[in-house]
């Protein structure tokens, strides 16, 4: 079973429509926002470098200075603390705004003080814009997460269908032992035991292999799982196998359990079942 190219299609009208909303949030912060920075700049602090267009440069280095560091801090701060990821938005919310004040600081040649008292007239149109801004990264961020996920999804099929290939050449009686039986001639490169949805953070201390393997018997159904991934490679619990006949197929957890309940599979299931035992019982540096 694979996505939905309905799928894919929502998730690129995500990022279209958080690119454009970006841009013409952009388009406003630098005229609105570059005119403000000039009231501010040549009335409050009377720098003699306020003009108009330089406000308006000033503004959008501010406005993509800091759109960068919230969007950074956003992936990095959900992605490490979870649900106290908001604690990292705001560290780079506020990251956001001492570069703004930084590159004020530049282009009007005054002091970091000064930076400040210019930026004020624009403190009512930050209000509003942070929120607006926040929408954004939070709707981009997720798509461009779940495009990532897909293609990554993807290239774990392609993994195992190219260990199929590589058992295929291997195999003439009996199936391989384990996947480090197949010779380097047969695999092609390393990579192929690598599946790229699993994070460092995920994957057990020590293993170098993302998929398990068992070898079925000679005259096994050709429905027979022989390899899939180790739980938790995938972020919502699916998983891609490989069948004796040689088929790939991505399972949700649901199915995978059923299909793991075929009698055809009772022998892969008690395999695997140890083999995931012993990942989360051994201590760091003993996982395979």
């Amino acid at each position: 079973m694979t996505s939905s190219p309905m799928v894919g299609g929502i998730v690129w009208f995500g990022i279209l429509a958080a690119a454009m909303g970006s841009l013409l949030g952009l388009a406003v912060w630098a005229f609105g926002g570059g005119a403000l920075l000039m009231v501010g700049g040549r009335y409050i602090v009377k720098s003699p470098k306020a003009t108009y267009w330089r406000s308006v440069a000033v503004a959008v280095l501010a406005a993509l200075a800091s759109g960068i560091i919230l969007a950074l801090a956003s992936a990095l701060s959900f992605r490490l603390l979870g649900p106290l990821g908001f604690v990292g938005v705001l560290a780079g919310a506020v990251a956001g705004l001492l570069v703004t004040w930084l590159i004020i600081m530049a282009m009007f040649a005054v002091s970091f003080g000064k930076a400040i008292l210019a930026w004020l007239p624009t403190l009512a149109l930050a209000v509003v814009a942070l929120p607006v801004i926040g929408f954004l990264a939070a709707l981009l961020v997720p798509a461009l997460q779940q495009a990532q996920e897909l293609t990554n999804r993807t290239v774990c099929m392609s993994n195992l269908r190219s260990i199929n290939s590589a058992i295929i050449l291997y195999k003439a009686e009996n199936w391989p032992a384990d996947l480090q039986t197949l010779p380097a001639a047969y695999v092609g490169s390393p990579k192929l035991f690598v599946c790229p949805c699993v994070r460092g953070d995920r994957r057990p201390v020590g293993r170098t292999y993302d998929y398990f393997y068992f070898p079925p018997k000679s005259d096994a159904a050709p429905r027979t799982i022989i390899a899939c991934d180790f739980g938790g490679n995938h972020r919502d619990g699916s998983r891609n196998v490989l069948r004796a006949a040689g088929s790939v197929h991505r399972m949700s957890a649901g199915e995978f359990q059923a299909a793991l309940a075929d009698p055809a599979n009772a022998a892969f299931a008690a395999a695997l079942s140890q083999a995931e035992a012993e990942d989360t019982a051994a201590p760091p540096g003993r996982r395979r």
